[in-house]
């Protein structure tokens, strides 16, 4: 069976990052690229995985997506945004 990796970028995103996790606490791996959080972001996401990174130098949603999507191992992936969820 295929794996997958769900990719989510974040920053300062504490008050919703929780319920995006929980809707993709099912897949194979989760990869969180941060932006240089200075909330409690990053020790939400502890709780879910252990590939988090941080890449402080914005250039874009679109760089930092593609950014997230090169630690990802699975051969499907969905990226997200922190404010979406996917529905049970």
């Amino acid at each position: 069976m295929a794996r997958l990796s769900v990719c989510i970028i974040t920053q300062n995103e504490a008050a919703r990052v929780r319920d995006c996790l929980d809707s993709v606490a099912w897949v194979d791996e989760i990869i969180v690229l941060d932006s240089g959080s200075e909330d409690d972001t990053l020790s939400i996401c502890r709780e879910y995985t252990s590939h988090i990174f941080v890449d402080q130098d914005w250039q874009g949603f679109g760089v930092q997506k593609n950014r997230a999507l090169s630690h990802a191992s699975g051969e499907w992936v969905l990226s997200l945004d922190a404010d979406e969820r996917i529905p049970q």
